[in-house]
């Protein structure tokens, strides 16, 4: 008989969320101010006085505080509403890897054994699970993945790393980067239990696996995973490799994955530069990753805003992808599918993946209907959607908004702003009037 108490990873919390408590404190007396009388302790009468102000003012202070919360939009962390079948097909995807991982861990214990042949094990090797989530601009895809995704894997003791690229700063591998320090961070954060042995496991590793060429390589493009190295030389002294700075490595993270041979020879006038340089730092890069995912239950790579990655970011994938060594590895990304047209790159990059026989799963998400819009609409109103002033309310927002997740938020926002829904201290609910919602007049931006 399964315990209640053991929660599914895999199961979705969309019930109704729990409502503010306000506590009333009870008056108390303080025995050293009171009088004695007949063998027992009362308190003054002007100590009840001042006792019952004080409580008076408390309780105002929480109901006020109290009404203040009621009265606000319940926007924060809400929901992921109409993706049902999205969430099932991301969940489905982390079971595959589960599977997976277990598959490979079996096998590698039958290679310990000297079964199967080298040749059953080669022919068995497969690819990593790709996952790539395409929408348009606010339509919730990084949401998507950080709760349907995220939820499960994390109680699962598995690492969501989120990394993303960002218009304002066109630097190659920032993407990339940006994931690989957020892993490094939670593998150093997290120095607890297993987590505590599998850091300690995968510092001593990468400090007999890797040369001074090879930290080179990785201090050049992931300057944050200096971090590993620097903890096992500091606690453990096995190694005279001599690290530069890490604020030395901060600058040189700007440095183009194109020009990293002649960033390379500046240090070491042995180091080959183009084509093969650059094969050789993404075989490093691979090599690092397979020593931290061997130690972890499992790694979820997230790559958000890939419509505005660059080639080197785009080549490193592929490689990664294709390596069939890397263990208990999801790599998941998302990008906007309006913009994938002024990126060639990633387009071409889809392209190969796929006619080298690389299952990606591929998810489009759009705006929300009717049907989506109104449990989005009841939640940040704290009322039921089966009320039927919410559903005219969510139709009317569902017209204005087209569903965009994005814009529905920030049309309630203005609906707030604006004192067209106002919170009913008496009825104890949210009323507004339906025409005045209506008639308010939406720019493109909401």
């Amino acid at each position: 008989m399964s315990d209640p108490r053991r929660e599914d990873p895999f199961a979705s919390h969309t019930g109704p969320r729990p409502r503010n408590v306000v506590t009333i404190p009870a008056m108390s007396s303080d025995s050293s101010l009171s009088a004695s009388m007949g063998g027992s302790i009362l308190p003054s009468r002007s100590l009840m006085m001042s006792s019952m102000v004080v409580s008076a003012a408390e309780s105002s202070q929480k109901l006020n505080a109290a009404s203040s919360n009621i009265a606000q939009l319940r926007i924060s962390n809400m929901n992921l509403h109409g993706r049902d079948d999205e969430i099932k097909l991301l969940r489905g995807k982390l079971r595959e890897m589960i599977k997976k991982g277990k598959e490979d861990n079996n096998r590698a214990a039958e290679d310990d054994v000297g079964s199967p042949s080298s040749a059953n094990k080669s022919a068995k090797k497969s690819f990593n699970n790709m996952i790539l989530v395409e929408g348009d601009a606010g339509t919730g895809k990084s949401a998507l993945i950080s709760k349907g995704l995220g939820g499960p894997a994390s109680k699962l003791g598995y690492i969501l790393a989120k990394g993303k690229f960002d218009d304002r700063m066109r630097c190659p591998l920032s993407g990339f980067s940006d994931a690989m320090a957020n892993l490094v961070k939670h593998i150093e954060k997290n120095r607890t239990g297993k987590m505590k042995m599998s850091a300690a496991l995968i510092r001593d590793k990468l400090q007999d696996e890797f040369n001074r060429e090879e930290l080179e390589q990785i201090r050049s493009v992931l300057p944050e995973c200096v971090g590993l190295f620097e903890s096992s030389i500091d606690e453990r002294r096995r190694t005279k490799v001599a690290l530069p700075s890490l604020s030395e490595a901060v600058l040189e993270r700007d440095i183009s994955f194109s020009s990293l041979g002649s960033a390379l020879r500046r240090r070491s006038p042995a180091v080959v530069t183009g084509k093969e340089a650059i094969s050789r730092t993404q075989f490093t890069i691979r090599r690092l990753l397979k020593i931290i995912c061997s130690h972890l239950k499992g790694v979820v790579l997230f790559i958000d805003d890939m419509h505005w990655s660059d080639k080197a970011t785009l080549e490193l994938l592929r490689s990664i992808v294709l390596d069939g060594e890397i263990p208990n590895l999801l790599i998941v990304g998302a990008y906007r599918e309006d913009e994938v047209p002024d990126n060639l790159q990633l387009a071409s990059y889809i392209q190969d993946l796929e006619q080298m026989n690389v299952s990606i799963t591929q998810i489009k998400i759009g705006n929300l209907n009717a049907d989506g819009v109104c449990p989005f609409v009841a939640e940040a109103l704290g009322m039921d959607d089966e009320d039927d002033n919410v559903k005219t309310l969510a139709n009317i927002t569902h017209k204005k908004t087209e569903g965009n997740p994005f814009f529905v938020l920030m049309f309630l926002i203005s609906l707030y702003d604006e004192k067209l829904i106002q919170y009913n201290f008496g009825a104890m609910k949210w009323t507004w009037d339906d025409d005045a919602v209506n008639s308010k007049i939406v720019t493109d931006n909401v």
